[in-house]
């Protein structure tokens, strides 16, 4: 596994260059880069919802175990979360449109697709947070088209419908969950930032 290998694709992707997930769809070798890249994204994202809590959440109390709950876990729930979203993406194709598809294909692509995560780190700069907030949400569901359009032969309609579903039940959990009480919704990440419980 080569760092530089990964990062030069990376900065592939920040230049639109989908050519990135014919590349990795058939290269064995690329799944665990590909899970690192998910990973770490998410990670960083949860630690841009970390800085928000930090810089930015005003007078208010901070959360009990705010390192734990939204960087770490936080982190992780969101990767949890993106492999889900892999899943259904993968189980629409196949099951809903009976189109082929690789999963361990579909995992390679889509773990890169999830690079843009990583640029919520910057949700703590006063003003512009919203916008690494959902700006980066926008560039991950972009990017899973290209990658799912690279592994299977469904139309473009059908790759952005089964996406839109695995986003879809992304969103709802982590909405849900920004609804509730201080101490859990944390976990949310920008949820949490974007949506203020009502009282």
């Amino acid at each position: 596994m080569d760092p530089n290998a990964i990062l030069n694709k990376i900065l592939r992707l920040a230049r639109l260059d989908t050519t990135v997930f014919d590349e990795v769809r058939d290269d064995v070798n690329e799944l665990v880069p590909a899970l690192i890249v998910a990973g770490v994204s998410a990670l960083l994202a949860g630690l841009g919802a970390t800085l928000w809590f930090l810089f930015l959440w005003d007078d208010r109390v901070q959360p009990d175990n705010l390192w734990l709950n939204t960087f770490i876990l936080g982190g992780l729930f969101l990767a949890a979360l993106y492999a889900v979203w892999v899943l259904i993406t993968y189980v629409v194709i196949v099951q809903v449109y009976k189109a082929s598809a690789d999963l361990q294909s579909l995992l390679r692509t889509m773990g890169y697709a999830a690079a843009p995560f990583a640029l919520s780190l910057l949700m703590f700069i006063p003003v512009l947070w919203p916008v690494f907030a959902i700006v980066p949400l926008a560039l991950v569901f972009v990017m899973t088209i290209y990658a799912t359009q690279s592994v299977t032969n469904a139309d473009s309609t059908q790759v952005v419908m089964a996406n839109l579903a695995g986003f879809a039940v992304m969103v709802l959990v982590l909405t849900i969950i920004a609804f509730s009480s201080d101490d859990t919704r944390i976990g949310a990440g920008l949820f949490a930032a974007l949506f203020e419980p009502i009282s």
